[in-house]
């Protein structure tokens, strides 16, 4: 069964190198923005170098990764609620912290090629950004615009649904909802989490779940078969499966921060494809 494409590892080189030269000209080094709702213009850039010396996992909670400086590399201030994605374009595998009123958020990967991306709803207020990174230091961009509409699923979705892909959520995220498709089931036996589980899963997870701030989140399964879900998270295991209809599973309730695995699985040995969808309640 097909899962997730390695990441590359490798560093990228001359074409990374020209957009930085071409970016340096628009857009200010570790420069502040203030935005609202329908802010212009959009997108808006600052540029900088990655990292510094302090550990984000100890500054700001285990679901942050990779060496930040002690201050803010940015400063968004906030005039109006706004639905907002921030992301990264580096020579370097790079890490993201947004922290303010509507809470902390982290990301590593999600905008692929080992850039980082957040989407989230933020209320008004000073943000603090800090860029980071994992390994070596680098030269990124930071880009700002807002979410409207909120169609995408996602770094790569190019207007569909990405299969298996990792999802990092906090309070107020945006897009919502969410989306993933894939394959039920695999080989190995869902009550070796629990007699509560049931069916066949895999025997990696199908997803991951990086929660960075509490949340009550949703999540359920549209499948071609009868389909069950193991999320297994920090001190319990989440099970079911026809919850949400039509021999379909859901589990909803509150998550709490941390890392989370998810498992798509199947009753009566017959795999089936299938679309999960996350939502905050």
């Amino acid at each position: 069964m097909h899962r997730h494409a390695l990441r590359r590892a490798t560093v990228r080189g001359c074409a990374l190198a020209l957009l930085f030269v071409a970016a340096s000209a628009v857009a200010a080094d570790y420069g502040n923005f203030e935005i609202g709702p329908g802010f212009t213009p959009d997108p808006q850039t600052g540029t900088g170098t990655t990292g510094g010396a302090r550990d984000a996992a100890k500054a700001f909670g285990a679901s942050c990764a990779g060496s930040v400086d002690t201050t803010p590399d940015h400063v968004i201030t906030v005039t109006g609620a706004v639905n907002l994605k921030v992301y990264t374009t580096s020579t370097t595998d790079s890490t993201l912290v947004l922290r303010g009123p509507s809470g902390t958020f982290c990301d590593d990967d999600s905008r692929g090629e080992l850039d980082a991306e957040i989407n989230a709803l933020l209320r008004p207020g000073r943000y603090e950004v800090y860029v980071g990174h994992l390994g070596e230091t680098g030269q990124y961009t930071l880009t700002l615009t807002e979410n409207v509409g909120g169609t995408s699923t996602g770094a790569g979705d190019e207007g569909g649904i990405e299969a298996y892909r990792d999802f990092t959520l906090g309070a107020g995220f945006t897009p919502d909802p969410q989306r993933s498709r894939g394959e039920t089931g695999g080989s190995r036996d869902a009550r070796s989490y629990g007699k509560a589980c049931t069916g066949t899963i895999d025997t990696t997870p199908d997803h991951r779940l990086t929660v960075t701030s509490a949340l009550n989140l949703r999540m359920f399964v549209e499948s071609t078969t009868d389909s069950t879900l193991v999320v297994v998270g920090p001190n319990r295991t989440l099970c079911d499966d026809d919850s949400h209809g039509d021999l379909d599973a859901e589990v909803s309730g509150a998550f709490s921060p941390g890392q989370y695995e998810i498992f798509v699985g199947t009753n009566g040995g017959q795999n089936g494809r299938y679309t999960i969808t996350l939502n905050e309640q």
